[in-house]
């Protein structure tokens, strides 16, 4: 087991030891921001993140969450030089673990609150490359797929919303704001435009939860 399901895992069973509510549910929205920086590669990731929520009640107005977000990344890029000539496509699957401390702010009809935690990020996918050769001989056509399985990414998750309550369904617009340690994604030619992945990430998410208790 990878050491960031390790860490969730133990994190989630000392809050429920502790819950005063539980709600679990789903959560889902859009990616605001470019997932791609450099002038290098074109992005082809789906804008959508979506996936499994649950919140953790405790005393005093806080409360934890943790979520599995599902992702659909992948880049196209292309470069031709006088010796050669290259196309390439990725496609991956990326998930986020968010592990978010939150604390609700003392309204009565709605309930605003701010969040922030720690998210770990894995990434599996695959590239497939289209290549020919000028120089010095012209050369046949050749297609190259090599599996790619990028450093596990560490990021500071900070965001806000706000909570409508429905009997026992729960309603939460949410902005939240990514900072990642590292550029999961980094791709270059040697004599030509690099790319790599944006380290501030900016989402628009709803979560729809059902009190369990």
């Amino acid at each position: 087991m990878r050491p960031c399901f390790r860490l969730t895992a133990v994190f989630c069973m000392g809050c429920v030891c502790s819950a005063q509510a539980l709600s679990v549910g789903a959560i889902g929205g859009g990616m605001a921001t470019n997932d791609l920086t450099g002038a290098g590669a074109a992005s082809v990731s789906r804008r959508y993140v979506a996936g499994p929520a649950l919140e953790i009640g405790l005393p005093f107005r806080f409360g934890v969450e943790v979520d599995a977000l599902y992702r659909r990344e992948g880049y196209q890029t292309a470069f031709s030089s006088f010796a050669y000539s290259v196309v390439s496509g990725e496609r991956a699957n990326s998930w986020d673990f968010p592990m978010l401390l939150k604390y609700y702010l003392p309204f009565a009809a709605i309930h605003p609150f701010i969040e922030g935690g720690y998210v770990p990020r894995v990434i599996h996918g695959s590239v497939v490359s289209d290549a020919v050769s000028f120089f010095p001989t012209p050369s046949p056509f050749e297609r190259l797929t090599t599996s790619t399985s990028w450093p596990v990414s560490h990021g500071f998750v900070a965001g806000g919303g706000v909570q409508f309550g429905i009997g026992r369904l729960r309603l939460s617009p949410t902005f939240r704001y990514t900072h990642w340690d590292n550029a999961a994604i980094v791709g270059s030619y040697g004599d030509g435009p690099s790319w790599e992945s944006n380290q501030s990430q900016m989402d628009v998410v709803l979560g729809i939860a059902w009190k369990v208790r």
